[in-house]
């Protein structure tokens, strides 16, 4: 099968292509390879096929995927079941409707859980779902326990097992096309078992729901066995624990510290068996009463079951010949109500299964993540670029912490909420969208007077000064809620916790080398770039993690949450205007800023301001002399540092704001702070009294009837006079 060139781990400048050649270079990358699936013997082999392609959101990854499923679909289901995995079961939903309707004679399902609504019923799709959520991670199979079972080769089966919609969905027979959350990567679908798998495809970022951990605190680690533990194996059950622990204490490779206590593979797995059979057993039959099953579960130990489960997991680690590299198996410090506990910790990465070609869809596709997850995948980044007026600030992230301040949080969010208010009434009746996090988003109601009750999420999406209301994270993946908006703002950004973030990268890359911990503090600034809206690129900084790795999945999860979310109004191909509002000033290179204003300039709607903070200084300081009758200023430096003393104290910072702001820039300016404040002003042009020499301009903040007793007022060492009006251009047909 022919595959696309691989690419090098790096986060570059986007190279934009124009929508409709991003469109035409997607579907032929995707038809190539469905077209070599439905058509060639795909061998048998762990490492089948992989293309991984990372698509801008708007230019039509999904449709042109369920298309082409459409056009080789018989061809496809001729070699087996084609699984095609969304991040919500809603949008698998959306998903196998659009397949539908492109050609409705393919056998097309959608896999719901137990808990999972059932349309057709309008009930959960099992009717014991509440005594599922009881006992799901506490039996080895929810199926044996609560449908059917077979003991001494006769099958029992609950009542409700013969018309269960969840069960029908094993009992189909034969190849189908089959959309089903992502959730379902960790775990074979109810679907048919016997026929083979033809292709699987996983559309948007998957990588978040394949990786987890497993922590059991040390002193429950070490706590005594079981007294189900056999009585010959716990000897080498306490060397065990105590090398496993002084081995991660100390930094030591785990195996060999246990090979010189006398711990070899094959004592390992015994102690892996010993504690898989003496686990206690939920013993629940598909025909106990109700009052039986609640007997059994509330006198059930779960707790002790989970420490045996990472017990048995651990020992199965040490007894396997899998590689253990330094991130998998760790000891954490963990801060407790009692004070700081040692974890360990079990680092997991969901495998992928390989037996079928695989093919990943993602606006946020990294090369190095993507070969994590798919060994040797093909990776292609066909991207386009935004059509949107982007104007981001430059000089405050709007942090949590920054905005949610005791002290100073209400003045802050009042220049957010000003800032929301003028794009709403700038939108004119169209759809803005509001994007923060959730504790911005509580704190924001509430200062308009709405304070959350509950804290729900149908509280927090109430409009805010007219403008929809979201927050950042994981919904707002593959949403198309919001395409005819007009404007999006977004506040601040997505505040991972590090230690999170950390823990992901061990588990994605489990045998590499050591990934340490940040400490307390910031964390350090690491160089970016920003792209202009004319395609220049600017330095830029952001406060990341020192390793590149961690700054790739911190990247995932924060950049990306922000670019996902401004992703909802389509801006690949918009039909109409819009316009993007960034209150965060840190570095997103897909996106092309066309305005770079601080938060005060955008506060106070100066984003078109020739020079927006020379606009800010000399406002501030003419404000300064509102009290005084007579109002005005010599715009020489000089003058500035006599007539604006409180905010010029002295001639050199005059200068040094007077450099490179020439005489028609200063009047220009103190005219357009004037006309925004609505004083009359009047250029004067002063000399001094029987001295020769250049005159000195000045504005006095009067009529023009009165502008010269003004000026007399203020600057009586002068004469001052009206500028005469500036010559009407010669005409040369005269």
């Amino acid at each position: 099968m022919q595959q696309a060139q691989r690419f090098p781990s790096a986060i570059p400048i986007p190279h934009w292509r124009a929508p409709e050649d991003a469109r035409r270079d997607l579907e032929q990358h995707m038809d190539v390879f469905i077209r070599a699936v439905a058509s060639e013997d795909v061998p048998k082999e762990e490492n089948a096929p992989a293309l991984t392609l990372k698509v801008s959101a708007g230019v039509g990854k999904t449709s042109i995927a369920l298309r082409l499923l459409a056009q080789h679909g018989l061809e496809l289901l001729a070699k087996g079941h084609v699984l095609f995995y969304l991040p919500t079961l809603d949008l698998a939903e959306q998903a196998a409707a659009d397949l539908r309707a492109l050609d409705g004679n393919l056998p097309i399902s959608v896999v719901r859980g137990r808990l999972a609504h059932n349309p057709e019923t309008g009930t959960a799709m099992c009717k014991r779902s509440d005594l599922v959520e009881r006992i799901q991670t506490v039996v080895p199979s929810v199926t044996r326990a609560l449908c059917r079972v077979e003991r001494a080769g006769e099958i029992t089966q609950a009542d409700c097992a013969s018309l269960c919609p969840y069960l029908a969905q094993k009992e189909a027979v034969g190849a189908g096309i089959h959309f089903m959350a992502h959730s379902y990567l960790g775990t074979f679908p109810p679907i048919d078992r016997s026929t083979p798998i033809a292709l699987r495809v996983i559309d948007e970022k998957v990588w978040p729901s394949l990786v987890s951990a497993s922590d059991i605190r040390v002193e429950e680690f070490l706590q005594a066995p079981t007294r189900s533990f056999p009585v010959a194996l716990q000897a080498d059950l306490a060397v065990a624990k105590s090398g496993i622990v002084a081995a991660l204490q100390n930094g030591l490779d785990v195996r060999s510290h246990l090979r010189v206590l006398g711990l070899d593979q094959d004592r390992l797995a015994a102690l892996a068996r010993a504690e898989a059979e003496s686990q206690a057993r939920l013993d629940i039959h598909p025909k106990d009463s109700q009052a039986r099953v609640d007997f059994l579960i509330s006198t059930f130990d779960q707790r002790a079951l989970y420490a045996s489960r990472k017990r048995q997991a651990l020992f199965d680690l040490l007894a396997s010949v899998e590689a253990i590299g330094p991130n998998r198996l760790t000891i954490e410090e963990q801060q407790t109500p009692s004070g700081q506990r040692q974890t360990i910790r079990l680092n997991r990465l969901i495998a992928i299964d390989r037996d079928a070609p695989l093919l990943m869809l993602d606006a946020d596709a990294d090369p190095l993540i993507a070969d994590r997850l798919a060994q040797g995948t093909s990776f292609v980044a066909i991207e386009a670029r935004p059509r949107a007026e982007i104007v981001q600030i430059s000089d405050r992230t709007l942090s949590n912490t920054w905005l949610l301040d005791k002290a100073r949080g209400s003045e802050r969010r009042a220049k957010v909420l000003g800032i929301v208010k003028r794009e709403v009434e700038r939108a004119g009746g169209h759809g803005v969208l509001l994007v923060a996090t959730k504790a911005v988003l509580a704190e924001l109601h509430a200062d308009l007077g709405h304070p959350l009750s509950h804290g729900s999420n149908a509280e927090l999406s109430r409009s805010i000064h007219g403008a929809t209301a979201r927050w950042f994270g994981p919904k707002m993946l593959g949403v198309n809620d919001f395409e005819r908006y007009r404007s999006i703002i977004l506040v601040g950004r997505l505040q991972p916790d590090i230690r999170e973030m950390e823990q992901q990268t061990r588990a994605l890359f489990l045998e590499e080398e050591r990934i340490e911990g940040h400490q307390n503090g910031p964390l350090p600034e690491t160089p970016s770039l920003r792209v202009l809206g004319d395609g220049t690129l600017t330095n830029a900084t952001s406060r990341s993690h020192a390793d590149p790795r961690v700054r790739a999945i911190l990247r995932q999860v924060r950049e990306c949450a922000t670019t996902q979310a401004i992703a909802r109004l389509r801006l690949i191909s918009p039909s109409e205007p819009k316009r993007v509002v960034l209150l965060c000033s840190m570095p997103l290179p897909e996106l092309p800023v066309a305005k770079l204003v601080t938060l005060e300039t955008l506060h106070r709607g100066l984003e078109d301001e020739a020079d927006p903070l020379g606009y800010l200084r000399l406002e501030r300081a003419l404000c300064a002399t509102m009290n005084r009758p007579v109002r005005g200023t010599r715009i020489s430096a000089a003058g500035l540092a006599a007539d604006l003393p409180e905010d010029f104290e002295s001639l050199s910072t005059a200068k040094e704001f007077r450099r490179g702001r020439e005489t028609d820039h200063m009047l220009d300016l103190i005219e357009r702070i004037a006309a925004r404040n609505a004083w009359p002003a009047t250029r004067i042009q002063l000399s001094r009294q029987g001295h020769g020499g250049r005159p000195t301009f000045g504005i006095v903040f009067a009529p023009c009837e009165r502008a010269l007793s003004h000026a007399g007022k203020l600057w009586p060492e002068f004469n001052a006079t009206l500028p005469r009006p500036a010559s009407p251009p010669h005409d040369a047909a005269r």
